[in-house]
């Protein structure tokens, strides 16, 4: 069984469910995406500018007390 039967062009009705649950699918969820990666980014984003996230490696108090004595 075919959703459109011409002679040039056959498209099976499993093809056209499945793409059309795609389609539905992803417009339902891209919404609930957003409204759950943009606290998160915005979140790390804070975390990077306050200072609780960072990418420079302190040296820890063992090593600065060892270099002072030298």
């Amino acid at each position: 069984m075919s959703l459109l039967e011409y002679d040039d062009k056959f498209v099976p009705i499993p093809l056209f469910a499945a793409s059309l649950g795609m389609i539905t699918g992803f417009t339902f969820i891209f919404p609930w995406m957003g409204l759950i990666t943009v606290p998160i980014a915005s979140a790390i984003i804070f975390s990077i500018v306050v200072g609780d996230i960072t990418f420079v490696e302190l040296p820890s108090s063992i090593e600065i007390t060892k270099h002072e004595e030298e």
